[in-house]
């Protein structure tokens, strides 16, 4: 199909990208950074991308005239009459894609000199990018193009969940909007995908949901409801958890409450630094939890020993769950609190030293801080969790952290309890030659707190991300930070998609495995809000798109919900018609 073209290539090459001249009386605005344009060339079609945009004066006169001593709007009419003769547009092009008449694959050579540079056409995104069949390609925004294409990109939903894959940016730039879309698509492609074939594995979601934008309401920067979170929109097939005791009671979440004797030495440790604890502290842990667990005979309630005083005791005392634990110290150690303290310091000075006993009289107080969150004696639901996990009939989860949303060690404490229980029962079912029924997809949110430089060995997300893939756990590694994520995990990411960046090292890891590298980190601290740049197996090529509205795909969600809810009912009474039920 024949098109008007806007400029013409001029130069430049494949790695180092193109450079494009634009025709005269063409107004350069039209054209900006991460827009898609098309070349003509003489055996092939090209999909690029802008990067750069210029002008340029082509004329010494343009100095003698803006520095002689005329009248400004003498200078002006001049200078505008003038200016299709003394100027020049550019424009810099990252080639993505080629076409001929046998196939469409990355670019691996330039066009020739001269082609033509043309608007993107909807049948140019079509032939590129595919379009969506509404079952595992579904639409997530539209191109950046110079004349706004009214076509949309498809994401692959069953390429994204075969592999981990990362959404990165800064605060405010659409983040969660995006994961609830995500999350949602990934919950129509299961459920049709079920009806089509009941012996597919099922795909399990674990959102960690910080802000309790999944499991409730996404909300604008004024506090405003945009609409129902994906968890809530699908409430049949979630299960909502929140350690936040008005928010289960008002929004009827699950209660879920911390166990402390599931917790391990790192565990401990990764929170620590949050605590402003010291490094001497985190050295001696160790040695201070086989000395609680096993001579002053705390066993599982090791960490409790940690923070136990009469200030915690007076605490405890408020509960039921509370007395539960103090009843329990006492039975193991014989001891009141008091009592109880002295004899952890005097075994701690003469086991170890002096000076453990002193770094742990003094941090240990900063620890109390655990005494705030909700925790329980016996009871936990993190293998009714992981039971749902990893059950073909089982339910997708949320874990809403409501109030407790600024409490880090909180996030940390609970992801890495259901991370390190989830791990071992895959773990367990290898051994014994068993394969997990549903592949899952975690949703991490703040993920540089588990998979950053220093942490990654110490977290069970860690081994996860490590070890799990080819046992069917994925990672959405969400964060604002990727440059303190660690590069292993950066590497292990086969689907990114990144909003604006304005740090050199983040934007550098944000970017490790895209194509023409170097030509795209010019475009992602320009990007605006809901513009994410996207590369890797979930779209055919790199492209920028402005997410689609998130108030739009909702509604696509409800009305699926509904219907899938109601083919349920009609089942049911099926069944019931013909005394099954």
């Amino acid at each position: 199909m024949s098109r008007r073209y806007f400029g013409k290539i001029v130069g430049g090459g494949l790695t180092g990208g193109l450079r494009g001249i634009i025709c005269m009386g063409e107004n350069i605005e039209d054209y900006p950074v991460g827009a898609m344009v098309s070349i003509v060339g003489r055996t092939h079609r090209y999909l690029a991308m802008i990067t750069d945009v210029r002008i340029e004066s082509t004329d010494a006169t343009v100095g003698s005239i803006m520095s002689a001593r005329i009248p400004t709007d003498v200078k002006e009419i001049t200078i505008n009459a003038l200016e299709p003769h003394i100027s020049s547009k550019w424009i810099e092009l990252a080639l993505i894609a080629q076409s001929d008449e046998k196939e469409i694959k990355n670019a691996d050579t330039v066009p020739s000199f001269y082609s033509d540079i043309v608007d993107v056409g909807a049948e140019d995104i079509k032939c590129f990018f595919g379009g969506e069949d509404m079952y595992r390609r579904w639409n997530i925004g539209r191109p950046k193009t110079p004349k706004g294409v009214e076509v949309e990109i498809p994401i692959d939903v069953e390429k994204l969940v075969e592999l981990s894959f990362g959404i990165f940016g800064k605060s405010g730039t659409g983040k969660t909007f995006l994961g609830n879309i995500i999350a949602g698509y990934i919950v129509m492609f299961d459920l049709i995908r079920a009806e089509r074939d009941p012996f597919e594995k099922r795909i399990k979601l674990l959102i960690f949901d910080m802000h309790s934008e999944y499991a409730l309401e996404l909300r604008d920067n004024m506090g405003n409801i945009i609409a129902d979170g994906v968890a809530k929109i699908f409430s049949e097939n979630f299960i909502r958890y929140t350690p936040d005791v008005e928010l289960a009671k008002e929004r009827g979440l699950r209660m879920l409450r911390i166990n402390y004797g599931e917790l391990t030495v790192d565990d401990i440790r990764l929170i620590l630094p949050m605590f402003g604890v010291s490094g001497a502290f985190s050295s001696y842990l160790p040695d201070y939890r086989n000395i609680l667990a096993r001579k002053i005979g705390l066993g599982d309630l090791w960490v409790w020993g940690l923070i136990i005083d009469e200030h915690v005791e007076e605490r405890l005392q408020d509960s039921r769950e509370g007395r539960t634990i103090l009843d329990e110290i006492s039975k193991r150690t014989g001891t009141d609190v008091r009592g109880l303290r002295t004899r952890i310091l005097q075994t701690i000075r003469r086991e170890i030293g002096l000076a453990a006993e002193l770094s742990f009289r003094a941090q240990t107080a900063k620890l109390r801080a655990l005494i705030n969150y909700p925790y329980t004696a016996r009871e936990s639901q993190i293998d009714e969790i992981v039971n749902n996990l990893t059950s073909r009939n089982g339910s997708h989860i949320t874990i809403s952290l409501g109030r407790y949303e600024k409490e880090t060690p909180l996030y940390m404490i609970i992801a890495n309890l259901i991370a390190r229980r989830l791990r071992q029962r895959i773990l367990k079912k290898s051994v014994a030659g068993e394969e997990l029924e549903t592949k899952i997809v975690i949703f991490l949110e703040e993920a540089h707190n588990f998979l950053g430089k220093e942490t990654y060995r110490l977290s069970p997300f860690g081994a996860i991300a490590r070890e799990m893939r080819k046992k069917g756990v994925m990672l959405c590694v969400i964060d604002q930070k990727p440059g303190e994520l660690d590069s292993d995990v950066i590497s292990m990411l086969w689907t990114n998609f990144v909003f604006t960046l304005t740090d050199r090292n983040d934007i550098e890891a944000a970017l490790m495995g895209a194509p023409r590298k170097e030509l795209l980190k010019k475009i992602i601290e320009i990007l605006g809000r809901r513009e994410v740049l996207i590369y890797g197996e979930g779209v055919t090529f790199p492209v920028v798109i402005r997410v689609r509205d998130y108030g739009d795909v909702a509604r696509i969600f409800e009305h699926f919900a509904k219907r899938m809810t109601q083919i349920v009912e009609e089942r049911v009474e099926h069944l019931r018609e013909h005394g099954f039920v």
